[in-house]
């Protein structure tokens, strides 16, 4: 649903003809997506600064300076770093009264891109949410906020074009070719927009909405062909701890450690997925037993090199469970199974210890 939805938006967006249509479609959008209070968008194009904010009416409203959520979206792409309300960094600047003043109790600022931020979509909700609950809205928000600068990026080329022709008839010909390599650039938007909404970006496997995608035509591929399949649920062992310990830098590396161990333990043709912050998944048609998929996930741990500055121990817990080509039931549901008999072997091996 949420796929469809921005998918949808760029469509429209693509066909936007001013800076106008493009915030009134963005205004629309953003409510439906992340069901959200208000919002603010701040984007720049390299010489210019677009502000704008949306309230519960969807339209687009002029920002005053001194706003708050503008200087939270300009702290975020400073900082290169979302920002979540509550759990507000001490640092950061800003003062939680503030924004309560204002009736916000739960609030979201991601900079776009992540790596050389061009712009920021801040989203707040009058009732307080839960960490969790708010993190899962990340990755939409932000493709809103990319889609969004694409389309303004868009929209002031078209208009800087359409002068030229309007201007100048001899370079009508010349604009004829730049519309058409507009429109390979406008599917190739499309693409982009289809890979990052499928793709986990710290370890570039596919996500929760990705696994999903692909793993459900591997089940159904292997229900109609009657071949024995599997579905196999990791979860990295004391994650919490060593980002506690030692930041959460280290507990990154460990999530990427995770995910090179997997890599090399299962076939290009399995689906491989980061569906959690510490749970990976793989769906693979494989007629292995589940102890020997232990083993060898056991085997692949064992010849992985760590880094030379690791100063964590690499673990994880596994959940195997055959997916049978003739039972009814669904791949949420066998994921279900797999989970249940990762937390039996966490806590049979925490029993052990």
């Amino acid at each position: 649903m949420v796929l469809r939805r921005l998918l949808a938006l760029g469509r429209d967006f693509l066909q936007a003809s001013d800076l106008g249509e493009v915030l009134e479609l963005a205004g629309q959008a953003i409510p439906d997506l992340l069901h959200s209070d208000g919002s603010l968008l701040v984007v720049h194009d390299g010489e210019r600064e677009f502000v704008t904010e949306f309230g519960h009416h969807r339209r687009p409203m002029p920002t005053q300076e001194a706003s708050a959520l503008l200087r939270i979206a300009r702290r975020a792409m400073a900082d290169r770093t979302p920002i979540l309300l509550p759990e507000i960094a001490p640092d950061s600047g800003m003062r939680e009264d503030e924004l309560a003043a204002l009736g916000i109790a739960s609030l979201i600022a991601y900079p776009f891109p992540p790596v050389r931020p061009m712009g920021a979509l801040v989203s707040v909700w009058y009732r307080q949410g839960y960490r969790k609950e708010l993190a899962r809205l990340v990755p939409t928000l932000r493709l809103l906020g990319e889609i969004t600068g694409a389309a303004l990026g868009n929209v002031n080329f078209r208009k800087t074009l359409e002068d030229r022709i309007e201007t100048k008839s001899t370079e009508i010909a010349e604009a004829a070719r730049l519309h058409a390599v507009e429109l390979l650039r406008r599917d190739s938007v499309e693409e982009e927009i289809h890979r990052i909404s499928v793709t986990d970006m710290m370890t570039g496997l596919l996500n929760r909405r990705g696994f999903f995608l692909h793993a459900e035509r591997s089940f159904k591929l292997s229900r109609r062909q009657r071949v024995p399949s599997a579905l196999v649920f990791i979860d990295i062992d004391r994650l919490k701890a060593i980002n506690d310990a030692y930041g959460h830098d280290v507990g990154d590396d460990l999530i990427e450690d995770v995910a090179r161990i997997l890599q090399r333990c299962f076939r290009d043709a399995d689906v491989l997925a980061r569906i959690g912050g510490d749970e990976f998944a793989v769906f693979t048609i494989d007629t292995s037993q589940p102890d020997v998929l232990q083993a060898r996930i056991r085997q692949s741990l064992a010849d992985f090199t760590p880094r030379p500055d690791c100063s964590y121990r690499i673990s994880f817990s596994t959940g195997i469970v055959q997916c049978d080509p003739s039972s009814e039931l669904s791949l949420s549901e066998y994921l279900l199974r797999a989970d249940q008999l990762m937390y039996e072997q966490k806590r049979k091996r925490v029993s052990d210890t």
